[in-house]
């Protein structure tokens, strides 16, 4: 029997993929200025200087906030697995420094081949399901070790 092919799949991978550059460009818009305010306006033309409520008010465009966030949310997940410092090692190899293959980055951690194929659906299903791409109910089957030896993760 085959697998299921999800049209979302190569889209969420790209979601992952973008991690590194949209929380980069995140905390950019979170970073106070510590230049000096060089024009003779002081502080934008007489008006109160609210400088860190703009800090705080600030978001990425609404489409790439809700992909950072659903990144973010699988990535606080996954930490909390007994495995999931593997698994975000694992990710990290194939995803964001792209130093590995899955079958690199699994000589890399000494596990099987298989058991990073997992980590790596499983990682890539939980990023859709934060997504609001997939329902719990889509998610659970899906699931080989996440769901299945840590229950608390997701109910």
């Amino acid at each position: 029997m085959s697998k299921p092919r999800y049209g979302w799949w190569g889209y969420v991978k790209n979601m992952i993929r973008a991690y590194p550059g949209l929380k980069r460009e995140y905390d950019d818009l979170h970073t106070q200025s510590i230049t000096a305010n060089m024009s003779g306006t002081g502080g934008g033309g007489g008006g109160v200087n609210r400088s860190l409520e703009n800090i705080a008010m600030r978001e990425l465009p609404r489409p790439k906030q809700t992909e950072l966030n659903a990144v973010q949310d699988t990535i606080h997940l996954t930490e909390h697995l007994r495995t999931g410092k593997d698994r975000l090692r694992l990710i990290d190899m194939v995803f964001w420094k792209g130093t590995h293959t899955l079958a690199g980055a699994a000589l890399a951690l000494n596990i099987s081949y298989d058991t990073a194929i997992d980590y790596h659906g499983d990682f890539i299903m939980l990023v859709a399901y934060h997504k609001e791409l997939i329902t719990i109910e889509e998610l659970k089957p899906a699931q080989k070790i996440a769901l299945k030896s840590q229950k608390y993760v997701i109910e």
